[in-house]
C-alpha cells in the first residue's frame, strides 16, 4: 500500500518543514491546519478545544478512504526510524495502529472519559495517536459517527472505540522507540537533553530541538 501523510499543526514553520523534508521522498505529504473560523458540525474531536474546529476535525472533512498517517507537528522522528515503522507495517490491515491502546477499565483515572454519551463502557477504548495509521473502514466509520451526531469526540476515543482491530506500536517489535521519556501526553516526561536514535519524540515544542531529533543520523 501507498503512504499517506497528514501533518497537523496550528500553523506552518520549522516543525512542518522538518517533517515534509523526511516524508516527501516516502510518499503523499499533506499539511493541515487549525481554523480561525469554527465550522458547524465538525467540533470535537480535542478534548481541551471539544468546541473549536481545530486541525483534526478538518482532517475527516473530505479525508480520503484510504491507509493515511496522522502525525501532529510536535512529533519528532529521523529519517531510519520512520522508514523502519513503514517496512514493519505496509502489509498490516490493522484499522487503528498507535500508542497507549487500553480499554476504560485500564485506564478508568483517564480525566476525558466524562465527554463520551453515545459508547457504552464496555465499547470504550483509549489511544494515544499524536502518531498513528488509520484504515478505509476506520475512516468510513468517523465519518459515519459525525454525520449521525453533528459533531465528532475526542479522537483519543473515538478513533480506537470505532476501530475493531488495534495494534500498538510499543507490543509489536516498537516498544523501544515509544518508551515513557520519549513518547508521552507530558511534556516534562520526555527527555530532550541527550537526543538518540530510533525513537519518536512527542511532545517536542522546541523548532531546535525537533530540527535536532530529525536530522539526528
Amino acid at each position: 500500500m501507498k503512504n499517506v501523510f497528514k501533518i497537523l499543526a496550528r500553523e506552518e514553520g520549522v516543525k512542518t518543514d522538518n517533517l515534509k523534508k523526511i516524508l516527501y521522498p516516502l510518499g503523499e505529504v499533506e499539511v493541515i491546519l487549525d481554523t480561525e473560523e469554527d465550522i458547524e458540525g465538525y467540533t470535537g474531536m480535542t478534548g481541551k478545544w471539544k468546541l473549536k474546529t481545530t486541525a483534526w476535525d478538518i482532517l475527516f472533512k473530505d479525508l480520503k478512504e484510504e491507509y493515511t498517517w496522522v502525525i501532529e507537528d510536535d512529533t519528532a522522528f529521523n529519517e531510519q526510524t520512520i522508514k523502519n515503522i513503514l517496512n514493519s507495517f505496509a502489509s498490516n490491515e490493522a484499522e487503528l495502529i498507535s500508542n497507549w491502546i487500553c480499554t476504560k477499565y485500564e485506564h478508568v483515572c483517564w480525566g476525558w472519559w466524562h465527554l463520551n454519551h453515545h459508547f457504552k463502557s464496555t465499547e470504550l477504548w483509549h489511544s494515544l495517536n499524536c502518531f498513528c495509521r488509520v484504515s478505509p473502514s476506520l475512516i468510513k466509520k468517523v465519518k459515519q459517527y459525525r454525520d449521525r451526531y453533528n459533531k465528532f469526540l475526542f479522537h483519543e476515543m473515538l478513533l480506537p472505540s470505532l476501530a475493531e482491530t488495534k495494534v500498538d506500536f510499543r507490543k509489536h517489535g516498537f516498544e523501544s522507540y515509544f518508551k515513557n521519556n520519549n513518547f508521552n501526553w507530558s511534556m516534562p516526561a520526555v527527555r530532550l537533553d541527550r537526543i538518540v536514535g530510533s525513537k519518536v519524540y512527542h511532545p517536542v515544542k522546541s523548532d531546535k530541538k525537533h530540527t535536532e531529533i530529525c536530522n539526528y543520523e
